[in-house]
């Protein structure tokens, strides 16, 4: 995939009081095209699954691994043999997978908000087009009591169903009007029952008519926590058991009565997805604590089986019964996969558990944090998985399983990792063994790398789930980090980079989360950016207005604190640059800032202005990045990437920039990112020659009066900014046209700018002779 640069234009910028107008400009010298390096982020990275036997007698577990595109697999459970992979085009995740009598299988899906289906006996599924207008994740699914499918979705909180008959999509509006997020759902004895995160409800709908009524969630689940999620929702017999919690990993299991309308047994600490139907003895198994765990909600008992499953994500994914036909195996087998791929079984008779790895295949990963590395390459971090060191000459990467990586920052000591989810901080040593007992653990005896240094999920005070930026400073590093779920406010946690010891820093701009860092020379000032936006799933913000501060990071005391742009309700990429310069990105206008008061000195507008509105992260809305070894910036903002001149403000338009994020390499070239995609990119060159000066003496068609000329040349730059001269040591004047002079000999000294902040500074004497008879 080739994205193509447009030859530069000159774009117009308020220029200083008496500066000269721009010259037009030549186009800039055809940039080469960017270098593809490959997908350097793959793995398998499974959530959505399901268990049935075909209508050919195939037990076989489904599962869709997450990826650009994602993939539906299936594998025999008898053997673990793949029987087919497909993928879901332009599809990105599944949370949900089901299957029907008839052998049909469908698939929701994001970032896309569609439906999928592989009728049985195809090798390829069907795009079922977007589930609901406006809708980007399609989470769960069932089949209804009509046989529709039906399912809920982000951003809208939409109920719908769909029908395989008519091909045709019923939307029933949002089921609750204080959260964006319906996530889970279960048809019961004619009835649907959804349950939302942030905020929980769970909510009976009767799909014949759509009447809606809420269910009072039990006490003990802390209803009135602005945190609190309903994640699952499962029938196991005749009842609903229902996963509510603050933690989407693990979270108490709560039983519902949908006959009496009353709550019933409980048990903590369950990892979700979904639930199989209960054992042979009414038991239902639930992945507790990294071991398959069968509970009995009559008795209360809890029985820890042989199967075992290690690391900080544990669920199953997909988990359903099938006979195996084996007599090691005998009568019914629970089995299903695991994140990374692996089939496992266990058999209740037997009390046998196995795990077994598959050849379920990795998927490429969309990258959502580039770095440059030290000593060359760059660092490349990837959505729901891992990161990777990239050689920027040939394409090879090294990569390491891990979890969402979206901040990266090399110091020249160590990779500063920025994770998803409870914004979690990480020291990597890249010269060390990577050896993570989570994710990715290595041989026995090898050191914890990276070394975690800290976990918002300990911070209940202020529950955080992003890292936005990472700034690591002489004694410590400091990370800004937006709010979990459907609340505002952002933090920074301050880690002592000898000890590890972390505080965390709060409201200091309250209902924001901090976007962006910048520091200080001496690093006793930190500059942030602000959002008003809070975490996926929150409502209407709180503040109207974005802020850019100053604060402390020892104390935390706010030293300023600004909104340069009235309404604007953003502010990303702050900024120092190399001549100490502080800038913001507001939308399409780079602001400059006096680093001392916060008072706006200049702003750049960058195309037309921009319509606001949530974004993920921070890069998302703009990204601003030092030009190595010039007086300049390049900003991405609009879908166009500029060159924006820091001793003048004039901007350098580089053209279209379909790339989602891109970062600076030493050697001044850019690596680019587009989904999983990396590219190298060598921009024009800036413009770093000084224009060219003519002095001379000329005289004007009817006067004898000596006149002072100056003429100045940009050549192929960007153009004159401004003329200066002074002469016989009198004040310095802007040049606008000739200058009479007195008869006789002058020192005439003349300063040329051009838009690019080049300097040329010619000193003459000259004679200034008049010339009668004209």
């Amino acid at each position: 995939m080739r994205h193509p640069l447009l030859a530069a234009v000159l774009v117009a910028v308020a220029l200083p009081l008496g500066a000269a107008p721009a010259a037009a400009v030549a186009p800039a010298a055809a940039a080469a095209e960017p270098v593809p390096l490959g997908a350097p982020l793959s793995d398998v990275n499974l959530i959505g699954g399901a268990v049935a036997t075909t209508p050919d007698g195939v037990p076989t577990v489904y599962g869709v691994t997450n990826g650009e595109p994602a993939r539906l697999t299936a594998a025999d459970a008898r053997t673990g043999e793949i029987l087919l992979t497909t993928p879901l085009p332009g599809a990105s995740s599944s949370y949900s997978v089901i299957t029907l009598d008839g052998g049909d299988v469908y698939i929701s899906a994001n970032s896309n908000g569609h439906l999928y289906r592989l009728p049985w006996g195809a090798g390829a599924v069907e795009d079922l087009g977007q589930v609901a207008p406006g809708q980007t994740f399609a989470w769960d699914i069932t089949e209804g009591p009509d046989g529709r499918v039906y399912g809920v979705t982000y951003p809208g909180a939409r109920l719908y169903a769909y029908d395989p008959d008519t091909r045709e999509y019923q939307d029933y509006g949002a089921v609750a009007a204080d959260t964006q997020q319906g996530r889970t759902i279960a048809s019961y004895g004619g009835k649907l029952y959804v349950g939302t995160m942030t905020r929980a409800h769970l909510v009976e709908v009767d799909p014949a008519t759509g009447d809606q009524r809420e269910i009072a969630l039990p006490p003990a689940s802390d209803p009135g926590n602005d945190l609190t999620s309903v994640f699952d929702v499962n029938v196991a017999g005749d009842r609903l058991y229902v996963r509510i919690g603050t933690d989407i990993k693990y979270a108490p299991l709560y039983e519902y009565d949908p006959a009496t309308g009353t709550w019933g047994a409980s048990l903590d600490t369950v990892a979700g997805l979904e639930l199989p139907a209960p054992g042979p003895d009414g038991e239902l198994y639930v992945m507790r604590t990294n071991t398959l765990t069968a509970w009995d909600p009559a008795t209360g008992d809890v029985t820890p089986t042989s199967l075992r499953y290690e690391g900080r994500v544990y669920n199953y994914r997909g988990a359903g019964w099938a006979d195996l036909g084996d007599p090691e195996w005998p009568g019914l087998t629970l089995t299903g996969f695991f994140w990374r791929g692996e089939l496992w079984r266990y058999n209740p008779r037997t009390g046998r558990g196995e795990v077994a790895r598959t050849e379920v295949p990795g998927e490429p990963i969309e990258i959502v944090s580039l770095e440059p590395a030290t000593g060359g390459g760059v660092w490349a971090g990837g959505f729901l998985g891992g990161f990777a060191h990239v050689d920027t000459a040939t394409g090879a990467s090294r990569f390491n399983r891990f979890s969402q990586t979206e901040y990266l920052y090399d110091d020249g000591d160590s990779v500063w990792v920025g994770a998803y989810p409870d914004a979690r901080g990480y020291r990597y040593d890249p010269d060390a063994a990577f050896n993570d007992p989570d994710y990715a653990p290595g041989p026995p005896g090898t050191p914890v790398n990276p070394v975690k240094l800290w976990d918002f999920k300990q911070h209940t005070a202020n529950p955080q789930d992003r890292v936005f930026a990472l700034l690591p400073l002489d004694d410590v590093v400091v990370a800004a980090t937006g709010p979990k779920g459907s609340t505002f406010g952002g933090s920074v946690a301050v880690s002592d980079r000898a000890t590890g010891e972390t505080r965390f820093l709060d409201d200091l701009s309250p209902d924001r989360a901090l976007t962006s860092l910048a520091a200080s020379a001496d690093g006793a000032t930190v500059y942030a950016g602000t959002w008003v936006y809070g975490g996926t799933g929150s409502p209407d913000p709180v503040q109207s207005d974005g802020t850019v501060l100053a604060f402390d990071p020892v104390s935390g005391d706010v030293r300023w604190q600004v909104t340069p742009v009235p309404g604007a309700p953003a502010y990303v990429a702050t900024t120092v640059d190399a001549a100490g310069r502080l800038w913001t990105l507001a939308g399409s206008a780079l602001v400059e800032l006096d680093p001392a008061t916060g008072a706006t000195l200049r702003t750049v507008q960058l195309g037309d202005p921009l319509p606001s509105g949530r974004k993920t992260w921070p890069h998302q809305a703009g990204i601003v990045e030092t030009v190595p070894g010039a007086d300049a910036v390049y900003v991405s903002v609009g879908g166009r990437l500029y060159c924006v001149y820091g001793a003048t403000g004039a901007a350098e338009d580089l053209g279209a920039f379909a790339y989602s994020s891109f970062t600076v390499l030493d050697d001044g070239d850019l690596a680019m990112a587009s989904g999983p995609e990396l590219f190298r990119w060598t921009p024009p060159a800036v413009d770093a020659a000084p224009p060219a000066v003519e002095v001379g003496v000329a005289h004007v068609d009817g006067d004898w009066r000596p006149y002072l000329e100056l003429t100045a040349d940009d050549g192929a730059g960007l153009g004159v900014h401004e003329i200066a001269y002074r002469l016989d040591g009198g004040p310095w004047t802007t040049y606008t046209g000739p200058v009479r002079l007195r008869p006789g000999r002058h020192l005439v000294e003349v300063r040329v700018a051009d838009r690019a902040g080049n300097v040329a500074s010619v000193t003459e004497r000259l004679e200034a002779r008049p010339a009668f008879g004209r």
